[in-house]
This record gives structure tokens, C-alpha cells and sequence, in this order.
């Protein structure tokens, strides 16, 4: 029993002592070099895109000194990438000073007897995501501080621009 049990010791010394150097050679065998280098690419930054701005059908009808005119414009952003505008303003469109209905002038009906205003906007000074739409509320009312006849303007459709910048 003897022999077998200093036998089976040498085994393991000799199992031992391989897997030692095995594990030994090997670290050594990981040597290598380190060197730095580097490259230069480029990034591409966007560019705005315009804002669209299509006006819906107008709603209620206005009179000197009361009622008032709502549209409701779509404003796109046909770009890409976010973007904001920092400013809507609503005009009555003239020429000459008369108002303009489907880019003819009104004689006699006068565009400073219009006040247009921005009444809802939820896209302004916030980012807008490339393709998406917001809704602008535009009325517009007659203030009845004229003194003026207003006559001319009966029946008319003032045109409305919104301007987003």
C-alpha cells in the first residue's frame, strides 16, 4: 500500500509541476508592442428646413366693434432634424392700404381697420421635430374706434398671412 500511495504523490507532483510551467510559458508567450496612431473624420451637421404654413377655413364673422374672424394655420416643419421659431404674427394683407381679398385690393376697405392676432401658438420658442405640425389660432376682429364708414368692407374676406420666423 505503500508503493501505491508514494505513486499516486508523484503523479500528482508531476500533473502539478506541468500544469505550473504550462501556465508559466504561457503568460510569457502574451509580450507585444503598444504604438499610438490616430485619423480625422468629419461630421455632418443639417440645415433648416422652412416652415409651411397653410390656412384652414375661417370660423365666426366680424363687424365693426364685434365678432371676430378665427383660422386655424398649419405650421410644418419641413425639415428634418428639431427646430423652433421665436416669433408668429399675423397680418392683414394690403395694397395701397386697401385690404386684399385673394390678392386683389378692396378699394375703400382699409387694411389699419383689421387687428389680427395670435391667440394660441404651442409650437413657439419650443422644438418642433422634423415632419411635425403644430395648429396657430389667428383672430381677427374690426375695433370700432373708426369713425370712418366702413361700407367697403361688407361682405368681405380679408386675406391673413402668418409669418413664423
Amino acid at each position: 500500500m505503500r508503493k501505491l500511495f508514494s505513486t499516486t504523490r508523484r503523479r500528482i507532483a508531476v500533473v502539478g509541476s506541468v500544469i505550473v510551467l504550462a501556465l508559466a510559458g504561457g503568460g510569457l508567450a502574451f509580450a507585444y508592442f503598444t504604438a499610438s496612431g490616430s485619423g480625422t473624420g468629419s461630421a455632418t451637421v443639417g440645415s433648416t428646413g422652412t416652415w409651411g404654413v397653410t390656412a384652414g377655413s375661417p370660423s365666426g364673422t366680424i363687424y365693426p366693434g364685434s365678432g371676430a374672424s378665427t383660422i386655424i394655420f398649419s405650421v410644418q416643419n419641413t425639415g428634418t432634424g428639431d427646430q423652433q421659431y421665436s416669433s408668429a404674427v399675423a397680418t392683414v394683407n394690403s395694397s395701397g392700404g386697401d385690404i386684399t381679398v385673394n390678392g386683389s385690393p378692396v378699394s375703400g376697405c382699409m387694411a389699419s381697420w383689421f387687428s389680427p392676432s395670435v391667440t394660441s401658438d404651442p409650437g413657439l420658442g419650443k422644438n418642433v421635430a422634423g415632419s411635425a405640425t403644430v395648429m396657430v389660432t389667428v383672430q381677427v376682429t374690426m375695433p370700432a374706434d373708426s369713425a370712418d364708414n366702413q361700407n367697403a368692407c361688407q361682405g368681405k374676406s380679408p386675406d391673413v398671412t402668418l409669418t413664423v420666423g
